[in-house]
C-alpha cells in the first residue's frame, strides 16, 4: 500500500508532540509528504522570512519552569548523513480550546522565541511555562528535501511538557496512491470504547459509522473521518480527525537520452528533461519531478538535491520519478542516459547570390538552409529583424542588411548556433570582348573572350563555350579553326548569358576532293573582307609553279594544270596579304592535299 502521510503542513492539520525524557524524532514535511510548499498566509512568522514545507505541532506544559529544547534535523532517522539547516518560530501561551490558528492568535506579540540561522541544530527557549499552557510551534525545512526532525529537552528537571496528549494521532491529511483501500489505527492501551465517523456533506456533519466500534476502520472511499475514544478509568473523551484521499499516481513519459551542448561542460540541467516526463499529465504546473543517482536513492528517498546543476558524467544513468503536487503520489520510476550532443553538419555559403538585372532588380526567388528533422527550431534575421522561423528561407527580394543569419537552437540539449551568409547582387555581363590573336597560316587562332560591365563582379562566376560546343571555364579558346564563329558566357549562379558579336577567322581548307560531287571540288583562300590578298601561288611538290589565283574572283583551284587532272599529292601555296585591321603586310607559305 503506497500512502503519503503529511506531517500537520497547515495549522489546522496542527499534531502535537511532547519531550518526554528521551529525544522524541519523526519525518520532516517535504517534497514526498507534503503538497504545502509554503507557509499559509495569515500568521506572523517573525524572524522567517521563508517558511519551505512547514510542520505544525503543538506542546502542553505539564509542570512550570524554563524549558529549552534542542532541535535538529538531519537526513537519517539516527541523525546521521546529510545535515538539513531547520528553523522555527513559537507562539504562546494558549489555554486548550482556544482557536490556535487564527492570524490574531498567531500574531507578532504571541511570538516566544524565533530562529533563521543556517544550521541544522537550533535551541528554542520557553520561559516561565505553566502548567497547562499550550504553544504552537512550526518548523520548516529549507533544504526541502526528505529528513528527519528531532526534539529533546535540553534542561530537564525545570519544567516539562505533557505526553498524554500523543495518546491519539491518527495523522492530519493521508494521501492513497495506486489502491482502494487504507486502515485507519488509532489502538490506545486506555481506551475503553471506539467509535468511527464520516463526515456527511449534505448534513455538514459527521455522522457515525454503523458497526464500526474495533480500534482499527478500513477506508474505501475518500472523505473526512473522526474517531472518538472513552477512557472510563481517567473518565475522558478524547477524538481526532483526518482526511483520507485516493489518488491514481500520476504517469511518467519516455526520455532515452538527455544530452549536453560539447565537451568540456562540466554541469548539465537535469530539469531540461522534466516536460518529457511530465508530458502525459497535462497541465505542467500540477507536476514536479525528482531525479536520482541510483534504483536504491529512490527506495531511500534521497533524491539529487541540486538536479539543475548536477556534474555531467558521459553514460551516466539517472532516474526520474514524476510528483503530483496534489495529491503527493509518485510515478514509477524512468531511467535515462547522460550523452554529449553533436549537431548535425550544418553549413550557409559564404555569399548568397541574388541574380539581378542591370537595374539591380531580384530575377528570381533565393533560397537558403536546410531542415534538420524535429527537435530543431530556426530563426533567420535580415540585421536585428526576425523574418522567419521556417528551417529553409526563400526571399524575393533583397534584404534589407547585407548579412542574413540564422540561429538553430536544439532546447533538448541546449545547444545553439549561428550561421551567417553575405547577400551579394549578380547580373549577367552586358558585354561579352572578343581578342584573337595568332593566325590559320601559323599555329592556329587563340580567341579569349572578356565579359564586362557586370554587378557583383567580385562574386560572379563564368564558364564559356564556342559556338554549340561544350561549356569551360576557361575564357581562352586555342586552335580555333577558320571561318564565322561567336562565343557564349553564362553565370553558373544562373544569372543569365551573353553572346559576343559573330567573328570571322581566316584560314585554308587542309585538302580537297575534286570529283565532281559538289563537296570540296576546288580549294582557295578562306577570307573576308578584312583580308587583301596581294598575290597567291600553287606549286607542285617539287617547287613547280602550278597556278596563281585571285582569291576573291571565282570558285578556285579546280586540281589542273593546264586543263588535265594532277594526282592527288600535297601541294604548297604562297600567299601575300595585308591585314586591313593593322595595315601589315605579310606572307605566308604552307601545304594542302589533293585528294581524288
Amino acid at each position: 500500500m503506497n500512502s503519503i502521510n503529511a506531517q500537520g503542513t497547515r495549522c489546522a492539520d496542527i499534531e502535537p508532540f511532547c519531550a518526554g525524557e528521551e529525544r522524541l524524532t519523526f519525518p520532516n514535511a517535504n517534497f514526498q509528504n507534503s503538497t504545502q510548499i509554503s507557509g499559509e498566509l495569515g500568521p506572523n512568522y517573525g524572524c522567517l522570512d521563508d517558511q519551505p514545507y512547514p510542520a505544525w505541532f503543538f506542546l502542553q506544559i505539564e509542570n512550570e519552569g524554563d524549558l529549552r529544547f534542542r532541535i535538529s534535523q538531519y537526513q537519517n532517522i539516527n541523525g546521521s548523513g546529510a545535515a538539513l539547516d531547520v528553523d522555527f518560530v513559537v507562539w504562546g501561551p494558549f489555554e486548550r480550546g482556544d482557536d490556535y490558528c487564527s492570524s490574531t492568535s498567531l500574531s507578532a506579540n504571541k511570538i516566544v522565541d524565533c530562529s533563521y540561522l543556517p544550521d541544522a541544530v537550533e535551541f528554542m527557549s520557553i520561559p516561565d511555562a505553566q502548567a497547562n499552557d499550550i504553544y504552537v510551534v512550526v518548523i520548516t525545512n529549507f533544504e526541502q528535501v526528505p529528513g528527519f526532525i528531532s526534539l529533546e529537552q535540553t534542561n530537564s528537571g525545570q519544567g516539562s511538557t505533557d505526553c498524554s496528549i500523543l495518546d491519539l494521532d491518527l495523522g492530519g491529511s493521508i494521501s492513497v496512491c495506486d489502491d482502494d483501500q487504507y486502515i485507519l489505527d488509532g489502538s490506545t492501551d486506555e481506551a475503553v470504547t471506539y467509535e468511527w465517523f464520516v463526515y456527511n456533506e449534505d448534513t455538514a456533519q459527521y455522522e457515525a459509522i454503523p458497526n464500526e466500534t474495533g480500534p482499527t476502520y478500513t477506508v474505501t472511499e475518500s472523505g473526512d473521518y473522526k474517531l472518538v475514544i472513552i477512557d472510563e478509568i481517567e473518565n475522558k473523551t478524547e477524538e481526532d480527525e483526518v482526511t483520507v484521499t485516493f489518488y491514481d499516481s500520476p504517469l511518467i513519459g519516455e526520455l532515452d537520452k538527455l544530452s549536453i551542448c560539447k565537451d568540456g561542460m562540466e554541469t548539465i540541467d537535469l530539469k531540461g528533461a522534466s516536460l518529457d516526463f511530465i508530458a502525459p499529465n497535462g497541465n505542467s504546473s500540477n507536476y514536479q519531478v525528482f531525479y536520482y543517482e541510483s534504483s536504491e536513492d529512490i527506495q531511500n528517498s534521497e533524491p539529487i538535491i541540486s538536479p539543475q546543476s548536477y556534474t555531467f558524467e558521459e553514460g551516466k544513468t539517472i532516474y526520474a520519478q514524476v510528483r503530483d503536487k496534489t495529491s503527493g503520489c509518485f510515478s514509477e520510476s524512468r531511467s535515462f542516459e547522460l550523452t554529449t550532443f553533436n549537431f548535425p553538419e550544418y553549413n550557409l555559403p559564404e555569399e548568397l547570390i541574388f541574380c539581378v538585372d542591370f537595374n539591380n532588380n531580384v530575377l528570381g526567388s533565393v533560397s537558403a538552409g536546410e531542415d534538420l528533422g524535429d527537435g530543431y527550431f530556426y530563426e533567420w534575421f535580415d540585421g536585428d529583424e526576425l523574418i522567419s522561423t521556417e528551417p529553409i528561407i526563400s526571399l524575393n527580394e533583397l534584404p534589407a542588411q547585407s548579412e542574413i543569419a540564422v540561429r538553430i537552437s536544439h532546447p533538448e540539449s541546449g545547444c545553439e548556433l549561428e550561421f551567417s551568409t553575405n547577400a551579394v547582387s549578380v547580373s549577367r555581363p552586358e558585354i561579352l570582348s572578343i581578342v584573337i590573336s595568332g593566325s590559320d597560316f601559323g599555329d592556329g587562332y587563340t580567341v579569349t573572350a572578356s565579359p564586362e560591365n557586370i554587378i557583383g563582379e567580385d562574386f560572379a562566376e563564368f564558364e564559356y563555350r564556342l559556338g554549340n560546343g561544350n561549356w569551360q571555364e576557361s575564357n581562352i579558346f586555342t586552335k580555333v579553326p577558320p571561318g564565322s564563329h561567336i562565343i557564349t558566357v553564362r553565370e553558373i549562379n544562373g544569372c543569365g548569358e551573353t553572346t559576343s558579336e559573330s567573328f570571322f577567322l581566316v584560314g585554308y581548307p587542309r585538302f580537297f576532293s575534286p570529283n565532281s560531287d559538289g563537296y570540296n571540288d576546288t580549294w582557295n583562300l578562306i577570307t573576308d573582307s578584312f583580308i587583301t590578298i596581294k598575290k597567291l601561288y600553287i606549286f607542285d611538290r617539287y617547287g613547280k609553279l602550278i597556278r596563281e589565283l585571285n582569291p576573291n574572283q571565282g570558285k578556285g583551284w579546280d586540281g589542273t594544270y593546264n586543263g588535265k587532272p594532277l594526282p592527288s599529292d600535297d601541294y604548297w601555296f604562297k600567299v601575300e596579304f595585308i591585314d586591313e585591321k593593322t595595315g601589315d603586310h605579310r606572307e605566308y607559305m604552307s601545304n594542302f592535299t589533293l585528294m581524288r
